[in-house]
């Protein structure tokens, strides 16, 4: 069944495309909700475990200034799945840095970084370390022990000219952070929304969230303004965010938690511009 037939079972023959990712193709329905049609071999209890997960995410996210998704209703339509949410208001940041500049632009940067940084004071129940949805197998008692078993995990998927790459990483000498924390990891400028220069929603805590290093909420953020991913983002955006990172006595573990980041996401091989900035980070 594709993506039409989906929507035509839901009542939604018409609905506009607003984007697709790997995980899912999102539909306009109207102003309040959008529909997500989940890629075939998507899973309903998985579907239903991210629900809980997004409720827990916003249950906790009170005290802050953005917003984070929910899900009203889950639907399995044949075999394939399909969620609606509400619309959350604003504009992709990867967007609004197309069109911004001065003051403007900076505050905007500023604040979408301030954002990523108040993540960690969304409290959520650990269970040790790693996913908080998906495959229980990779879950550890210590970071270092998940960071160790995830990079192990990439290099069995990633492309044979990263392996090598990748298994460097594995054994990265990485601090154990002083307590466990939310981690989004896929924290960068398409999946943040802004009102001119204010932050108003962060999106798709999900596969990648983690029980983690709150540090690393940072250095993603940072290390995702790089042009391969970010490509509207300029060399001064990248000073501002590495200044702020200095500022925060976080520069000198960048480079490293880059490297790691990279080795990381390395299994991505349908996502090139993902896989360029990959390649550069593991090869040069």
């Amino acid at each position: 069944m594709d993506d039409a037939a989906v929507l035509a079972a839901l009542g939604f023959p018409y609905a506009p495309l607003l984007g697709s990712g790997g995980e899912a193709c999102v539909y306009s329905l109207g102003s309040t909700r959008v529909l997500r049609v989940m890629r075939p071999g998507a899973r309903f209890s998985d579907a239903q475990a991210k629900a809980r997960l997004l409720k827990a995410i916003k249950s906790n996210a009170r005290h802050l200034d953005f917003l984070t998704p929910e899900v009203l209703a889950i639907h399995k339509i044949g075999k394939r799945i399909a969620v609606i949410e509400p619309t959350l208001p604003g504009v992709p940041v990867s967007k609004m840095l197309e069109i911004v500049s001065g003051l403007e632009r900076v505050r905007l940067i500023q604040n979408y970084l301030d954002a990523a940084a108040s993540i960690f004071s969304i409290v959520l129940p650990a269970n040790g370390f790693g996913p908080l949805t998906g495959d229980d197998a990779l879950r550890r008692g210590s970071w270092r022990d998940y960071a160790k078993t995830r990079i192990l995990r990439s290099a069995g998927h990633c492309p044979e000219d990263l392996r090598a790459a990748v298994l460097a990483q594995a054994d990265s000498p990485l601090d154990e952070p002083s307590k466990p924390a939310l981690v989004h990891l896929d924290y960068f400028p398409a999946n943040v929304l802004a009102e001119g220069e204010r932050i108003t929603a962060v999106l798709d805590f999900g596969a990648s969230s983690v029980i983690g290093d709150a540090r690393f909420e940072l250095w993603s953020a940072v290390a995702y303004l790089d042009a391969e991913i970010s490509p509207a983002a300029t060399d001064a955006d990248r000073q501002q965010a590495l200044s702020w990172l200095a500022e925060r006595g976080l520069y000198n573990g960048f480079s490293s938690a880059k490297r790691w980041l990279a080795a990381y996401w390395s299994l991505a091989a349908d996502d090139a511009a993902l896989m360029a900035w990959c390649r550069r980070i593991l090869l040069t």
